[in-house]
């Protein structure tokens, strides 16, 4: 209570801060229960990470009880579960805590609303599958933190204006299932999907996305995405802006169509040294034809096809490049006139240049593709062409002839995007599938966790049928858990309990999972908490 000289009173005592009142005020109290989740409503297989937050006079709490979908029965005994509501409905969620023979329980009455996915907003987490709707009404986000999976053949309808922002980590992988893309569109226009500030590991593979006015794709305060075998077409914008962020990997994707009034349709890097390889960015019309890199944006830019993009400035410019000095192998550039560079010289050789240009093992012929589109920019549909080379190309076998460039039949380099190690591969021509070198990755969730963690393998077609080993390391690089050891792999979801290969229980802490496969070798952090 407050004197009559504005003096704090607790009881008949006065005091001079809000420490003193507020603990007698918790000793008073005693034993409370209460708690908080991640979200409170989304489409099925929602992911909820629950957070309790009770409170005793000393601080400790013996038992967690928590029924988490409102059947009476206890779901969970940890501090804060995570729980995946499978099925439609609304869910009453319970917490009881236990100290000295005492409880006190805290219940939310229809605090989890999961719904058909006919309208989504607000934060996001869980795994979404092909045979749910999912038509996203107003802004979302995945906070740090949570995780969203999105599996392959999932579509997701945006309405007006509407934005997809990533703090924590996006696993868009269709990457097992060619013909079965993940699809990003919308009937009007959408604001894009926008990575701000997220060190994870980002993946967005054999996605399409279109029909937005804002950057399709902005990657922004050193963030990590690796954005494989896409399709990013039709946007009244750039396809793909990075802002600030070097651990960028753009490969196999086609970029076109895309148009944009005052910069370039294909990519803008601002203060990013990003890697861009093999991919075929064609018929995209902006300011700046194919690229904007400003900012020491020197990127390496190796085994591109980059053709028939329209410059609408005075003086036609393909690259924009400020302060800029891309490095460019093993590429098609080509165009109905002259190639220019502003500002800055790139680094340039074994490419392919329209007007030719200096530098080793440079050409300036036709590079005579399949069947190319007829003209420059928007107006001309770079889906629709085919983009590989004819037998009799002098583009095929032309490229760096260092064995770390070979094609993967083991021969020379082919100019373009159908040359290298990472070689997108022709198209389908039925749908127009890209065919995508996928790249094998590793989701876990929830992360952090405690005491389970889910693990699920991405395993490119290639080594889905050769041995594989997945194991977990400490942050010491001590081996604590095999799960699988050189073996065909027969399920790609594994379960983690937080033992070692003894059956004792870890410590809280850092650890890392791996898979080694015959192509590769890649790990994920997580973070165990207790």
């Amino acid at each position: 209570m407050v004197g009559p000289l504005n003096e704090l009173y607790y009881g008949n005592n006065s005091v001079y801060g809000i420490a003193g009142p507020l603990d007698n005020a918790i000793a008073n109290f005693g034993l409370g229960a209460n708690f908080y989740s991640n979200v409170q409503n989304g489409p099925l297989n929602l992911g909820v990470q629950f957070t309790s937050t009770s409170t005793t006079p000393t601080g400790v709490i013996d038992a967690w009880e928590w029924d988490l979908d409102g059947d009476g029965e206890i779901d969970s005994t940890e501090e804060d579960p995570y729980y995946l509501y499978t099925e439609q409905g609304t869910y009453d969620v319970s917490l009881t805590v236990y100290l000295d023979g005492e409880s006190d329980t805290k219940t939310l009455e229809d605090y989890i609303m999961v719904n058909d996915g006919s309208d989504i907003y607000g934060n996001l987490s869980g795994i979404w599958h092909a045979e749910n709707t999912y038509n996203i009404t107003g802004d979302v986000s995945i906070a740090e933190g949570d995780e969203l999976i999105i599996n392959p053949g999932v579509e997701l309808q945006f309405s007006d204006d509407v934005q997809f922002m990533v703090n924590g980590t996006l696993v868009a992988d269709a990457s097992s299932a060619r013909s079965e893309p993940i699809v990003f569109s919308s009937d009007t226009s959408w604001n894009g999907i926008r990575f701000f500030n997220t060190q994870e590991d980002n993946l967005l593979i054999n996605c399409e996305i279109s029909g937005a006015t804002i950057s399709a794709i902005k990657v922004e305060g050193d963030s990590k995405v690796d954005i494989i075998g896409c399709k990013i077409f039709d946007n009244n914008s750039s396809a793909i802006e990075v802002i600030g962020s070097d651990n960028v990997l753009i490969s196999q994707n086609i970029i076109t169509n895309n148009t944009h009034l005052t910069n370039t349709g294909g990519i803008i890097c601002n203060a990013s040294s990003i890697e861009i390889t093999n991919n075929v960015i064609v018929n995209n019309t902006g300011q700046w034809g194919a690229f904007n890199l400003s900012n020491n944006s020197n990127a390496i830019i190796t085994n591109n096809t980059i053709a028939n993009n329209e410059s609408t400035n005075i003086t036609p410019y393909l690259f924009f490049l400020m302060n800029s000095v891309p490095v460019i192998t093993n590429s098609i550039i080509i165009d109905n006139g002259e190639i220019h560079f502003v500002q800055s010289t790139p680094i340039i050789t074994y490419s392919c240049v329209t007007g030719g240009f200096a530098g080793e093992g440079n050409i300036d012929e036709d590079p005579l593709f399949a069947a190319p589109t007829a003209g420059d920019g928007n107006g001309y549909d770079g889906l629709a062409a085919d983009w590989s080379l004819q037998t009799g190309s002098p583009c095929i076998n032309a490229g760096n002839p260092d064995a770390m460039y070979n094609d993967p039949d083991g021969s020379r380099n082919d100019m373009g995007a159908y040359g290298g190690p990472n070689s997108m591969g022709p198209t389908d021509s039925d749908d127009n599938t890209i065919n995508v070198v996928a790249v094998n990755s590793i989701s876990v969730y929830p992360n952090p966790f405690n005491p389970t963690a889910n693990i699920a393998l991405s395993i490119n077609e290639n080594d889905i049928q050769q041995p594989v080993s997945v194991e977990i390391f400490n942050v010491k690089g001590q081996l604590v858990k095999t799960l699988v050891n050189n073996e065909i792999v027969q399920t790609t979801n594994f379960v983690w309990n937080g033992k070692d290969n003894n059956g004792n229980s870890t410590s809280s802490g850092m650890y890392f999972v791996k898979m080694k496969t015959v192509s590769s070798e890649v790990s994920k952090k997580m973070l165990l908490i207790k």
